[in-house]
């Protein structure tokens, strides 16, 4: 009895101690997020889309195209997809940004009838009136640095933009060629550190999962872009294939990424339409498609195995917001679904994969 007493303070330090180290641990492990995103990011996103296109490249595999082929073949449409997409959005992303200062001044002359009625801000309105009445003249002035600022912004990221794009081809095709052998030395190190057996039929499981769901929630998500392209189109809302392919890669990041596409094209409804109920109606009808997809379709086709805690899910969007600023937003749902399938299929992290999972309450 006398030991046990003597050690349990000893232990009891032990523990501390370890508590400790594990939480200096996670915190040096937050600000290296953080401050490490320039390599990160290519890294998680080239990554991600090997996991994506890894059943691609065993199709072709399995036709008989060697690996290393396969994965360039890959590689080579996905480029391609992307420098079409770029070519085909640009002139309408160059559209708006010429049209600007129109739009600016389009939204003060819609946001001063709405205060007209107003007596209280009446003498505020005529001061604007008279700054805008001042401005007649040198009002390029004022536009065009705008402008040339916004256009400098563009090129001097362009070399980043570039570098991200070269280091995420260039990993990925090394990925789609020989990362399933990485991927599967790294879920074997999960295992060990868990102190838990695996097998290699364990791993492909792991590695099949998580290909499954990028491959589902990405043909949710094109699917949505394809249906608010079109009802934006039927509506007459100018360059609808921009908003909808916003619409998808907003979609990535739940909530947050519906109401930043709601407010948009919120805006460019209203700068077009001049009644009110077609100005309504643009917003609306994107309203109800995200919310057929969000409650009804998503649910029923991702089912109960990549359910997510909505509380978790804002969470995590704004860790990696912060951590990666828009493209962590992008991305956080993805890497929070990985880390869940991952978890269950650990003893050990089961309980935390509970924790990441909606409960009864929720989902009924």
């Amino acid at each position: 009895m006398d030991q046990t007493h003597d050690k349990s303070p000893h232990t009891d330090r032990l523990y501390a101690g370890e508590k400790a180290l594990i939480g200096i641990f996670i915190l040096l492990l937050l600000f290296a997020l953080h401050y490490a995103a320039a390599i990160l990011i290519p890294i998680t996103f080239a990554f991600l889309l090997s996991l994506l296109f890894a059943p691609l490249v065993h199709l072709l595999s399995w036709l008989h195209i060697p690996k290393r082929i396969g994965a360039a073949i890959v590689v080579a449409g996905i480029v391609a997809t992307l420098l079409g997409g770029i070519a085909m959005l640009s002139g309408p992303v160059e559209e708006w940004i010429d049209k600007s200062p129109e739009i600016l001044q389009n939204i003060e002359e819609k946001l001063q009838k709405i205060k007209m009625p107003l007596k209280q801000v009446q003498k505020a309105v005529e001061k604007v009136d008279d700054l805008a009445g001042m401005d007649e003249t040198p009002g390029q002035r004022v536009v065009e640095p705008r402008a040339k600022q916004l256009v400098e912004t563009l090129f001097f990221a362009t070399p980043e933009v570039l570098a991200f794009l070269v280091l995420s081809i260039v990993l990925l095709y090394f990925l789609l060629f020989n990362g399933e052998t990485m991927v599967k030395y790294f879920i074997r190190a999960i295992f060990w550190l868990a102190h838990q057996r695996t097998s290699f039929d364990v791993g492909r499981f792991i590695q099949k999962e998580i290909s499954r769901y990028l491959l589902i929630i990405t043909t949710i998500n094109a699917c949505l872009g394809v249906t608010v392209t079109i009802a934006l189109a039927l509506i007459g809302l100018p360059n609808p294939i921009l908003w909808g392919t916003m619409a998808a890669l907003l979609n990535f990041a739940p909530y947050i990424g519906a109401v930043c596409s709601a407010v948009i094209i919120t805006i460019v409804s209203f700068l077009t339409f001049e009644s009110l109920l077609h100005a309504l109606l643009a917003p609306a009808v994107f309203l109800i498609i995200t919310s057929l997809e969000g409650q009804f379709i998503t649910p029923q086709i991702v089912g109960n195995r990549f359910s997510m805690n909505p509380l978790v899910v804002f969470l995590a969007i704004i860790f990696w917001t912060w951590s990666w600023s828009y493209i962590g937003a992008l991305l956080a749902v993805p890497l929070l679904v990985i880390t869940k399938i991952i978890c269950q299929s650990v003893d050990a992290l089961r309980p935390f994969a509970e924790f990441l999972e909606e409960t009864e309450a929720e989902t009924s």
